[in-house]
């Protein structure tokens, strides 16, 4: 046996024996591994078996091809299966990257960090190296001829796709400046969307409406974009009002930001702030500016800021100014707002039965009282505080509602026409135990707690029914509470 190795050349020797035991123990180790990667239900599984059962024993052909045999480099045999190897691995790379990149392997953070036009560069730049030196190694040719060969060409090519190449690199520098992200919201010219896809061409944007905008990449690198995810999501609003001169601008201030500050998604902090603008022909145009965090809620805070606006404008008389060349007939006493005057508070307030007191004090009571509308969603008492007016609820529905820290709901009860709220304050003379909020538009009367007390002193049998109803009330919150 040894005198018959003897007589084997070196190559044999060596390149044999790698053969005869490499490729078994590679072929035992990839098999293990497809093992371990079942187990995991991995998605890597296919690219293990494209180099047990392909790469491996293409390469081991290579090997026997050129180092045994010792077929010439010229020869057509070599270069073909030279190809095929360079061909597996090159392919077997670009599925590595492609699982790399999709499956669940990176976390979702870093896959949405990795912008689909690097994965197409990376792909794009591995083939062209790939071609190149399976054209250089295994084919012989000259890639310094082939690149000066294909110079003239280039600039004519160049020149027909210049609008192509233009988005190419236009995509190139978004992708190493990175202005914006996947799942950013941005405005580019009068679009505003959330980014959705960044490719070779364009970036695909979806606005508000739903509608994907398609915007080309040389487009936006003439254009300024501004984005509202980026460096923070917290982003700024500013919206304008014009008020009445007859209204003091201190008066107005205080009560737009009670406006935002009870507005669901307009920040605490940074606080929102009121500026007065300008002095115009008719009005005081004012502006408020306030702070959300999430861009894609901005129609609705918009929507439900504006419309808490008409409430509160309307309950603390603070007017819109009307057009200065609008006419209005006047019609003696058919002009005249009757809902706010104390005979028809008065009127309003005997329909409820607690309120058994003579007219006159009954009158007294609704001097210092008002009909005051509340919009959907507006909380007219908060658990914790106290308030200095009690309410009675003429028309709509409102909710109580005591809350944990968490947001789980503890207790819950509706309260409709005819129901007083707030006699916490007036009674125990401390704070509300529950929060109550709007659930629909709601018309109150409400009532001065000082006013409200001098009525009790003079009528005990009402002190003791609203002590009673109190009372009630704290049993059924504790009621709820401890079940």
């Amino acid at each position: 046996m040894s005198e018959l190795l003897s007589t084997l050349p070196l190559a044999w020797k060596t390149w044999g024996i790698l053969i005869v035991f490499g490729l078994p123990l590679a072929i035992v180790v990839m098999g293990e591994l497809l093992l371990w990667l079942e187990r995991k239900n991995s998605e890597f599984i296919p690219i293990v078996y494209n180099l047990r059962n392909i790469l491996l024993p293409n390469l081991a052909v290579y090997l026997i091809l050129s180092k045994i045999i010792n077929l010439g480099e010229e020869s057509l045999l070599l270069k073909i299966s030279a190809t095929f190897f360079w061909l597996i691995l090159i392919h077997s790379t670009l599925k590595f990257i492609n699982t790399l990149v999709f499956s669940e392997v990176l976390s979702e953070e870093i896959k949405t960090k990795i912008p689909k036009l690097l994965v197409d560069f990376i792909r794009t730049f591995l083939v062209l190296l790939g071609a190149a030196i399976i054209a250089s190694t295994v084919w012989g040719a000259d890639l310094g001829r082939l690149l000066a060969a294909l110079g003239v060409g280039s600039v004519v090519l160049g020149l027909a796709l210049q609008d192509v190449l233009g988005g190419l690199f236009s995509g190139l520098a978004l992708l190493s400046s990175k202005p914006f992200m996947v799942g950013d919201w941005i405005r580019i010219g009068d679009e505003v969307g959330e980014v959705k896809n960044i490719d070779w061409r364009a970036v695909t944007l979806v606005n508000f409406s739903g509608d994907s905008i398609v915007i080309p990449n040389a487009s936006i690198a003439k254009e300024q974009f501004q984005n509202y995810s980026r460096p923070t999501p917290i982003h700024r609003e500013e919206v304008g009002f014009d008020i009445s001169f007859d209204d003091p601008p201190n008066r107005v201030k205080e009560v737009l930001l009670e406006a935002a500050d009870m507005t669901d998604g307009i920040l605490k902090e940074p606080a929102p702030s009121v500026a007065l603008i300008s002095y115009d022909e008719f009005s005081i145009h004012y502006e408020v500016r306030y702070f959300i965090a999430d861009y894609s809620r901005a129609p609705k805070i918009h929507d439900a800021f504006i419309t808490r606006i008409w409430y509160a404008n309307k309950r603390y008389g603070i007017t819109f100014p009307t057009r200065a060349h609008e006419v209005y007939n006047f019609d003696g006493e058919a002009t005249k707002e009757r809902e706010n005057t104390p005979e028809e508070i008065a009127r309003l307030l005997k329909l409820s039965k607690i309120f058994s007191v003579t007219d006159k004090e009954l009158i007294q009571l609704a001097k210092s009282s008002t009909i005051d509308d509340f919009g959907v969603g507006e909380c007219l008492l908060q658990r914790g505080t106290t308030t200095d007016k009690i309410y009675l609820i003429l028309d709509g529905v409102a909710k109580e509602h005591i809350s944990n820290k968490n947001g789980e709901l503890l207790h819950e009860r509706r309260l409709k026409s005819g129901e007083l709220f707030g006699l916490a304050s007036l009674i125990r003379k401390e704070a509300s135990l529950v929060t109550v909020c709007a659930l629909s538009d709601i018309r109150v009367v409400s009532m001065e707690i000082t006013a409200m007390q001098d009525l009790l002193k003079h009528n005990p049998s009402v002190a003791q029914a609203l002590e009673g109803m109190a009372t009630l009330h704290e049993k059924k919150i504790e009621k709820s509470l401890f079940v």
